[in-house]
């Protein structure tokens, strides 16, 4: 039986599929997040520089407005 060393604090991971869905339910700074995460890893990554510009400008329109910014 194998076993480990402990408990396995936090493990977390993120996937562009994970900040479209963010994105596309309206969760426009964790999808920026993931999106950020994301480049930091794979920073040759255009799109996802394209996405967090995109989310960048909606940001801001939506403060500019007064609106949500989830």
């Amino acid at each position: 039986m194998a076993s480990y060393a402990g408990p396995v604090d936090e493990i977390e991971f993120f996937t562009r599929t994970m900040a479209e869905i963010l994105e596309r339910q309206g969760f426009y700074r964790k999808a920026h997040e993931v999106y950020s995460r994301l480049l930091a890893s794979f920073p040759d990554r255009a799109d996802l520089r394209e996405r967090i510009a995109a989310l960048e400008d909606l940001l801001e329109s939506e403060e500019d407005e007064g609106g949500p910014s989830a």
